[in-house]
């Protein structure tokens, strides 16, 4: 199976709260490739795989109330670390007409347990 390749996706390594004064809904903005095992996440800054994937869900995140986020948990043991994705194209507007949605169904399947926000 060939992997899947979302552009425009936004991302942030951590949830996105008032007190961090980012203005902007996203901290990079990049590619996201959908291996059978693995991310891969690229932009002109950062380039980086999470695997093992254990836990997908999506829902609000942060102070962002208006767009839905890809939470993705991955790591080994104890110690997961997590990430958000989210559809960024058509100046964010993508999101809203499901493309977020369409790759959390992208990712749903690589997580070792699933569980909703």
């Amino acid at each position: 199976m060939p992997p899947l390749i979302f552009s425009n996706i936004w991302f942030l390594p951590k949830e996105n709260t008032w007190k961090e004064l980012n203005f902007l809904a996203y901290r990079d903005t990049g590619r996201l490739v959908v291996h059978p095992d693995r991310l891969e996440f690229q932009s002109s800054r950062q380039h980086f795989v999470l695997a093992p994937i254990r836990r997908v869900s999506i829902g609000k995140q942060g102070r962002d109330f208006v767009n839905n986020w890809v939470k993705v948990e991955y790591g080994d043991g104890d110690k997961l670390q997590a990430v958000w994705f989210a559809d960024g194209s058509l100046l964010g507007w993508g999101g809203l007409f499901g493309g977020t949605q369409r790759l959390f169904n992208a990712i749903y399947p690589l997580a070792g347990a699933t569980q909703a926000v």
